[in-house]
């Protein structure tokens, strides 16, 4: 019983997980020191009045946590990782793609959210509004299949998007789960600061194994296919 209770072997994986997630997470925010400095300063009350300057502060964001997708993928397959060398190599395969894909969408954001208050301001339009939401609500369900498959696959964006369309589309269940992973992210991250020490990675593994089975099943068609 007391053999089982002090496992060295368990605790030890334990301590490595805590190691690693603690690491990625750190990388992560190591990449995001523009996002820490204007919540730091400014503080999230502002991100409307500098909505710009945020855009701006969220470019690393989302490449960022398309290496740590890579690189929670592989430890969850592998169950072991190398935060350092595979951060670096997850790097290297997924960040220009995610950066530019990335871009693109807040671009996009932006275009729309100016759009809304034009629209409110000029003509108080319901229509175009209802249009303009309906496109960042579209867009926010988009997004972690987007970023999941550029994570998983080397395609070019205009086929990561498609495929991440027809994903959003065919598997609602997967589709509304993502979205209340970020959404129960968000909660604990308004509730306890705490949860900054992980939340990268802890949300990225969530998604990794929320989405195992779909992304297994698309490796196999693409393995075939090639």
């Amino acid at each position: 019983m007391l053999s089982e209770i002090f496992n060295m072997d368990k605790l030890f994986d334990t301590f490595n997980y805590v190691f690693w997630f603690f690491i990625l997470n750190l990388l992560f925010w190591v990449f995001n020191i523009p996002l820490v400095l204007f919540f730091l300063f400014i503080g999230i009350t502002g991100i409307t009045t500098y909505l710009p300057l945020f855009l701006v502060c969220l470019i690393p964001v989302m490449p960022t946590f398309t290496v740590i997708l890579y690189c929670m993928n592989k430890l969850y397959k592998n169950k072991t990782i190398s935060p350092f060398k595979d951060f670096a190599r997850g790097f290297k395969h997924n960040f220009l793609q995610a950066l530019v894909t990335w871009c693109i969408e807040l671009a996009m954001l932006f275009i729309i959210y100016s759009n809304i208050k034009f629209f409110s301001m000029v003509m108080n339009s319901l229509i175009l509004n209802g249009l303009f939401i309906g496109l960042l609500i579209l867009i926010a369900i988009v997004t972690p299949f987007l970023f999941l498959v550029i994570s998983r696959f080397k395609m070019p964006i205009m086929s990561a998007l498609r495929l991440s369309f027809t994903l959003t589309f065919t598997r609602p269940i997967l589709t509304v789960t993502n979205i209340l992973i970020c959404l129960v992210f968000l909660i604990l991250f308004e509730l306890s600061s705490a949860i900054l020490l992980f939340i990268s990675t802890l949300l990225a593994f969530a998604m990794i194994y929320v989405n195992r089975a779909l992304f297994n099943e698309l490796e196999e068609i693409a393995n075939k296919t090639n």
